[in-house]
């Protein structure tokens, strides 16, 4: 039978991990390769990815796609959250050039990875 996609939403590596943990046992070999890779690459847990993917969202407009993008990498420098950010057309005008916003970004990172940490 042929399988439907009803809707596609960006994931966080924390969000994935989360949602193949809860069928662990019912896993093929390439889904538990899967499932290994984002519990060692997986830089916050999901509550904090949640949140920070929503607070990204909503202080600096950004797209899912982009704030999971952010997530998954948690960048500490401005430099890696402009490589991060490069790819996408629509915000080099709107933030690439704006290094007050870059650099708020990190900061909120940061916190949320401060606040993982103790």
């Amino acid at each position: 039978m042929a399988r439907k996609i009803i809707s596609r939403i960006p994931l966080s590596l924390p969000e994935v991990e989360k949602i193949m943990s809860s069928s662990e046992n019912e896993l093929n070999t390439l889904q538990l390769r899967v499932l290994n890779y984002v519990k060692k690459y997986s830089k916050l847990p999901v509550e904090k990815a949640e949140a920070l993917v929503n607070e990204l969202m909503e202080k600096f407009e950004l797209t899912r796609e982009e704030a999971v993008q952010i997530v998954d990498i948690c960048p500490t420098h401005v430099e890696e959250l402009r490589a991060i950010l490069s790819g996408y057309k629509r915000l080099v005008s709107f933030l690439l050039f704006s290094e007050e916003k870059l650099q708020a970004i990190v900061d909120i990172v940061k916190r949320y990875l401060q606040e993982t940490r103790s």
